[in-house]
């Protein structure tokens, strides 16, 4: 293999690097936590919403409320989107 670099940029200057968002940074460690309170909670236990009830690990359900967030979140970042234009 032949190692090539890139071509040098008019005026000899390097590229220059985009800076990586903060929230990609916040996002990485809010999934990070997610994924460790999930794991940590196995035990069964009973969930009531309205007249129905719901016997499943805690990790199901916490599982369930955060995708159920990140659905929200995305669906409000679209509707803002949207509204500004």
């Amino acid at each position: 293999m032949s190692s090539q670099s890139p071509a040098p940029r008019p005026g000899g200057t390097p590229p220059e690097k985009k800076p990586v968002p903060w929230r990609l940074y916040v996002g990485i460690v809010v999934v990070v936590l997610a994924v460790v309170i999930v794991l940590q909670n196995t035990k069964p236990a009973t969930f009531k919403v309205f007249a129905w009830e719901f016997v499943t690990p805690t990790w199901v359900m916490l599982s369930i409320a955060l995708a159920l967030g990140f659905v929200m979140g995305w669906l409000l970042h679209y509707r803002r989107r949207a509204r500004r234009r």
